[in-house]
């Protein structure tokens, strides 16, 4: 029984990154999840989206589906609706401009098997600018003055957020059940433009608050594109 979907989401901009989002979709080791994709604030063109994902496979092809969602720009309401429309037990988060390692999916989904009372899931996560360094693709790389780097247990994961004031769950690292956001009211509506809070800190937080299991594998599975935000350099 399929018992992750990755959960993707862009706004017009970033249309350009989707066939790199698909490419790192099909390099994936772990070939079990169903894929909810959500064009946020634009219209979907078929012919287009069929180009856009045609690296990948007859089966993963085949658990893509795909929804339109209009709202104000403020991420935990298309992350809700992206909720909405998992039916598996945990949804993975991937941004289309972070590179994921290809066993991620699979270093996750066997942690799950293994550890069944873990509700948040994540890994780390580096930043880069331009190309990464070849080394930083194998999953035992560490940063230099890599913050956090052992983090790993609930409660180390819990020192960080609450009496460092530091998030060590990488945002596209994050898998968890879609139930346990319904239940601790949805994805925080903060927004760093608005408010000047971290919508993920603000979600992390919340759950660990309401009692809710996290783990942290010491694996790089991600590469965070910290110079995305123009997209007209793709």
């Amino acid at each position: 029984m399929t018992k992750i979907t990755v959960v993707s989401y862009c706004h017009e901009a970033h249309r350009p990154w989707i066939p790199f989002w698909a490419e790192q979709l099909q390099k994936q080791t772990f070939r079990d999840f169903d894929i909810v994709f959500i064009a946020h604030n634009w219209k979907v063109d078929l012919a287009q989206w069929n180009k856009d994902i045609s690296c990948l496979d007859d089966d993963l092809w085949d658990r893509v589906s795909f929804y339109e969602f209009e709202s104000a720009p403020v991420i935990g309401e298309v992350i809700d609706f992206a909720a909405s429309k998992v039916e598996t037990e945990f949804m993975a988060h991937h941004d289309l401009d972070d590179i994921i390692h290809p066993q991620r999916l699979q270093l996750q989904h066997d942690h799950l098997v293994a550890n069944p009372d873990t509700d948040f899931l994540g890994t780390r996560m580096v930043g880069f600018y331009g190309e990464p360094k070849p080394e930083m693709l194998e999953l035992n790389y560490v940063e230099p003055n890599e913050p956090n780097v052992d983090a790993s247990t609930h409660e180390q994961i819990k020192h960080c957020l609450f009496d460092r004031n530091e998030n060590c769950l990488g945002h596209t690292t994050m898998m968890y059940r879609p139930g346990v956001l319904k239940a601790i009211g949805g994805f925080s509506r903060s927004d760093v433009k608005l408010d000047g809070k971290s919508p993920d800190f603000e979600t992390w937080k919340k759950a660990i608050m309401a009692g809710y299991k996290f783990h942290r594998l010491l694996e790089l599975c991600a590469l965070w594109r910290l110079d995305s935000s123009s997209i007209r350099h793709v």
